[in-house]
């Protein structure tokens, strides 16, 4: 994680399990570096004071945690969500609002769990989709005013269609990845020169950007970062990661009791 300015600002992708690739062979010198450059980078990470703060009682560096609960506003279903909706918000008695990153491959993992959540419980739980792109992914911002777009255009199915496909593609920031998100478009049906104005205009950037910042605001620490929550009783449960199926469930069920 990069240190910022703002402890929250740039913050990593989240996965409940922790998997570590096959290190490749380096000569005894270059681990010599590597381990260096790690060691020095690790000493910015822990001891920048925006990032870490001192316990008053001992001393010892505290690392942020994750949050129990969220503000109940802030897992109310708004205007604003109406077209990033999958499932019947009409009927569902538990709602999960997950703050997420296009481009984080914990995010594409997540995905089809939660469509497997909407489709098992046949009404009874809805998803609602909000932006957090984090910094590490340079053109996710990008394809989340690409989203925000394609629900402006084509409503809740049109934005979850464009979504179901950009969610499994990674994109270079360039201008032929920037033409194919419009040709993405075309393709399901969206006006193109629509599409593109919409792109364009400031507003949309801002309401990508006011996502990113009230998931911040709440203590996300990174993505998927999701509120399970029953509508009627408020009673919330965090799922911070990419979770399996199994689990997801079993949350969904204590909240339907």
């Amino acid at each position: 994680m990069e240190p910022q300015e703002n402890p929250q600002k740039d913050p990593i992708e989240n996965s409940p399990i922790s998997t570590v690739p096959p290190k490749p062979a380096i000569s005894i010198a270059a681990a010599i570096l590597t381990g260096a450059a790690m060691t020095a980078l690790a000493l910015i990470i822990v001891l920048h004071p925006s990032n870490t703060a001192p316990s008053p009682t001992t001393g010892a560096i505290s690392q942020p945690t994750t949050p129990t609960t969220v503000p109940a506003a802030i897992v109310t279903v708004r205007p604003g969500d109406a077209n990033h909706i999958r499932g019947d918000i009409n009927t569902a008695q538990v709602v999960i609002f997950e703050y997420s990153d296009s481009d984080c491959p914990f995010c594409e993992q997540f995905h089809p769990t939660l469509q497997q959540v909407v489709s098992d419980y046949q009404g009874k739980v809805a998803w609602v989709y909000r932006y957090f792109p984090l910094s590490i992914h340079p053109n996710t911002h990008t394809e989340a005013i690409a989203l925000q777009c394609a629900g402006q255009l084509g409503g809740a199915k049109g934005f979850n269609t464009y979504l179901d496909t950009i969610i499994n593609i990674t994109l270079n920031p360039d201008t032929k990845s920037n033409e194919m998100l419009t040709t993405i478009a075309s393709q399901q049906g969206l006006d193109a020169t629509k599409f593109n104005a919409c792109r364009a205009d400031p507003a949309t950037a801002a309401m990508v950007d006011a996502s990113s910042q009230e998931a911040q605001s709440i203590g996300a620490q990174g993505t998927p970062f999701s509120i399970a929550v029953n509508i009627k009783t408020g009673k919330q449960i965090i799922i911070p990661g990419a979770y399996p199926l199994a689990e997801v469930k079993k949350d969904i069920d204590s909240l339907l009791q």
